[in-house]
């Protein structure tokens, strides 16, 4: 009985992982630092990251993870072919005072997954 419970939690547990299978998709970004320089304290700040999938298989995008939760990342899960492009939009809350710098790590189907994108600037 006690083999049964494991194997069906094992299974279970197999089923519902993510399972992301490396291509040869490479994601390129026109620019991988933006710098607000110097902001006023009035809240959201955006900027736009652009990319192109210069691989040879489709490129998905299935996660950006921020270095602080005042930074939010939007993007499209859809595939991107082989010479597309794509974006990632980032929303910044600048509610605080002096220098910033923060991390996005771009999780996608590439070997060299993750890439690091940069925001920063000094908030006045």
């Amino acid at each position: 009985m006690k083999k049964t419970m494991l194997l069906i939690l094992v299974s279970f547990i197999s089923c519902t992982q993510k399972q992301f299978v490396v291509s040869n998709a490479t994601v390129q970004f026109q620019d991988s630092i933006y710098d607000f320089k110097k902001i006023s304290k009035t809240g959201n700040v955006k900027t736009v990251f652009k990319f192109s999938n210069v691989g040879e298989s489709q490129l998905i995008i299935y996660d950006v993870k921020t270095s602080c939760g005042c930074t939010k990342p939007e993007w499209s899960m859809n595939p991107i072919e082989p010479n597309g492009n794509g974006i990632i939009k980032v929303m910044f809350d600048a509610k605080g005072r002096g220098l910033f710098n923060k991390t996005l790590s771009v999780f996608y189907n590439g070997k060299d997954s993750p890439k690091k994108l940069i925001i920063k600037g000094e908030i006045l």
